[in-house]
């Protein structure tokens, strides 16, 4: 006897045995048949039949009710400093489309101050994350003991972490030297560095990316060029007057944040942007495209970044499921892209 219901509206939530009186069978044939069961014995019409009333009521298997019963929960968890930082918002977006792909749900955590210590503190108290991706403005050693407490695997992202397991970072010396290329093959000579923080991975790297670039095009990279203002972009006021005190003709900026907040200091002292002061920097994204003057940068691959990050990781948790090396620890460092060219960049007056 046919026991289907006729009519039936779609479902939101619909359950295994809504499919199963839909479909006209029991819950267990349901199960195994949306399983793909080797064991699973049915008619094609069946099978059909099956697959059609899951489609109509848009049923989606329960992540936390498969959890209970194979005790794998296929959660994810990325944790990241800021969450207005183009960067890593680009990051969340490349891991959370890896970690669908491949079944897996990605939580999102924001570490307040930078700092991921609380965050991975509260992780280790759960089972419900079975792996972390992890981005952190925290000095080396404090990140390195956060993620020894939680004892889960992980994937470092955003810089390179000696000791700290596998990581992915950006090329960042490289982009920085792009960006300042550019800025010395238009004719400027005065090229300010407004750093992020010094003394740490990525605010290192995108110094000595200044150098470099600066030392190629002949020029000297004198140290009162530069001007921390970190990530922060509230700091960025500050640090773009002093280095108009010292004459300069060209910023580049280490991320975009603290780029666009350079254009806003620089138009309230009146000045022209680029007819003044040219302003590149790095990552190319939708707020380097709205700020007025849209921003010449280069692109930084970093929502690849993170679905490398979510590859790794599901290294170590479905070994033999990838065909890349399951090394305890190695770090990916992506090249940048190309420069962006628009109209913050000038030659020289």
């Amino acid at each position: 006897m046919d026991t289907r219901a006729s009519d039936t509206p779609p479902l939101h939530n619909a359950t295994l045995r809504d499919v199963a009186r839909e479909a006209g069978v029991d819950a267990s044939t349901v199960s195994r048949v949306l399983k793909n069961a080797a064991d699973v014995r049915v008619r094609q019409e069946t099978r059909a039949r099956i697959l059609e009333a899951a489609e109509r009521l848009n049923y989606r298997a329960n992540p936390l009710a498969r959890a209970l019963k194979t005790a794998r929960s296929r959660t994810l968890l990325i944790v990241v400093p800021q969450i207005e930082n183009p960067v890593f918002s680009a990051a969340i977006l490349g891991a959370e489309e890896e970690a669908r792909a491949r079944g897996y749900v990605l939580l999102v955590a924001y570490g307040r101050e930078g700092s991921a210590a609380g965050v991975l503190e509260r992780v280790s108290q759960s089972s419900l994350v079975e792996g972390v991706v992890i981005a952190s403005f925290d000095e080396d050693e404090t990140l390195r003991q956060s993620i020894a407490a939680i004892g889960q695997p992980h994937v470092v992202i955003n810089r390179r972490l000696t000791g700290g397991g596998s990581c992915v970072a950006l090329d960042t010396r490289a982009a920085s030297a792009i960006g300042v290329a550019h800025l010395a093959a238009l004719g400027h000579r005065r090229i300010g560095h407004l750093a992020g923080r010094l003394g740490r991975f990525n605010g290192d790297a995108r110094r000595r990316g200044w150098e470099d670039a600066m030392r190629a095009a002949g020029l000297a990279p004198d140290p009162d060029l530069v001007a921390e203002a970190g990530y922060d972009p509230a700091r960025v006021p500050a640090a773009v007057d002093a280095l108009l005190a010292r004459g300069v003709t060209a910023i580049h900026a280490a991320t975009l944040l603290t780029g666009a907040a350079a254009i806003a200091r620089l138009h309230g002292h009146g000045l022209d942007v680029p007819g003044d002061v040219s302003v590149v920097t790095m990552h190319d994204d939708l707020l380097a495209r709205v700020v007025y003057p849209a921003i010449t940068t280069v692109e930084l691959p970093s929502a690849e970044m993170g679905a490398r990050a979510v590859r790794l990781l599901l290294r170590r948790l479905e070994p033999g499921a990838d065909d890349g090396p399951a090394e305890a620890s190695e770090t990916l460092m992506l090249p940048p892209g190309k420069l962006v060219l628009r109209e913050s960049t000038s030659p020289p007056r």
